[in-house]
């Protein structure tokens, strides 16, 4: 990472310093960082939850739009809900979105053996156009209303209801004196995320579910033998993957944007799958790679503004440092595997 950017005539030190003291330097920064955070650790556990199947989940990014379209729809269409409905419902529309949107794949996986890795990514193209058809066509909202010479309305589809936004943190936090500033959007997502992180990790190693998803995962031939219905499992895991991915969107759907128009966000379920692979599919791993995302994505904008360093710096950055994370994770259970036949012969 130095390299790169001394090849572009950069003090790599001075810019590691940077972000550093942009990233941590204050609270409303590191909150800032948690935010960004949080979407990517539902998208690494949706990944992830494939991965231990044995299916390569590139469908993620699809997914979650689709899952943002449905949350939309009943954030808005819904009237007259207490929050404590209302906003559970918006959820479930998300979850049931990423559901819908991974059902084709695993189907044609299970039962003709097309490859997920193609159907997936196919059906992320077919999920952006289809948002943007709904957005711009059928859920326009005719409602907006701008002064004159103040330019076009936007291309959105109509506010999502009070009673189904996310609220933030920042009562919570001021209950131990940290006082958040508006501009900071760190919601219940987060913690949400963190539970979810829990719960996978009991739906892996501490439940029936989970022991069948490893042994598929590990070696579905060998699942059958034991009795192991692997296409049923196959079945089951993706569509919990699909039903994690609708969530990802939902931070900034629900507690920041207020409503779903064509710049949504993309991106996130790509980097989902990074996240999910320098974490090792494990959710403390994807949780701690998640942060490490967000502050690298905070901190790249201080060394653009401060430093004059390219975004695209960033990314290759990124990009070096799962290579180099990966590799050096392989060296070194290669290395315990070899250290353990050592002993296991004397």
């Amino acid at each position: 990472g130095s390299l790169v950017m001394m090849a572009i005539n950069k003090d790599p030190v001075k810019a590691y310093k940077t972000m550093f003291e942009f990233g941590f330097g204050r609270m409303d920064s590191v909150a800032i960082i948690l935010f960004k955070a949080t979407p990517l650790i539902f998208s690494g556990l949706a990944v992830a939850v494939g991965f231990r199947v044995g299916l390569f989940n590139i469908g993620v990014e699809g997914q979650y739009f689709i899952g943002a379209l449905f949350a939309s729809i009943a954030g808005f269409s819904l009237k007259g809900l207490p929050v404590f409905i209302h906003l559970p419902l918006v959820l479930l529309a998300g979850m049931a979105g990423g559901v819908v949107w991974s059902l084709l794949p695993v189907i044609l996986k299970t039962k003709r053996g097309v490859h997920e890795v193609i159907t997936t990514i196919m059906m992320n193209y077919i999920a952006y156009s289809l948002v943007h058809y709904f957005v711009a066509d059928v859920f326009l909202d005719p409602g907006q209303q701008l002064a004159p010479g103040l330019g076009s309305p936007r291309v959105r589809m109509p506010l999502i209801a009070d009673s189904a936004r996310m609220p933030t943190l920042h009562g919570f936090l001021a209950l131990f004196g940290v006082e958040m500033p508006k501009h900071v959007y760190l919601n219940w997502f987060l913690p949400l995320g963190l539970a979810a992180a829990v719960a996978f990790y009991y739906l892996i190693w501490r439940t029936p579910t989970g022991y069948e998803i490893r042994a598929v995962g590990h070696n579905a031939t060998a699942a059958e033998t034991a009795g192991i219905k692997s296409e049923k499992v196959v079945l089951k895991a993706f569509l919990m993957s699909g039903a994690v991915a609708g969530l990802v969107g939902l931070s900034n759907l629900l507690a920041y944007i207020g409503y779903l128009d064509i710049d949504f966000p993309k991106g996130i379920g790509f980097t989902g799958i990074a996240v999910a692979l320098l974490g090792k599919n494990h959710p403390v791993g994807i949780v701690l790679a998640a942060l490490l995302f967000g502050f690298l994505d905070r901190g790249a904008e201080g060394v653009q503004v401060f430093e004059g360093i390219p975004m695209d710096t960033i990314v290759i950055l990124q990009g070096v440092m799962i290579l180099s994370i990966v590799v050096a994770a392989e060296i070194m259970g290669r290395y315990i595997k070899r250290q353990s036949r050592k002993e296991g012969v004397a």
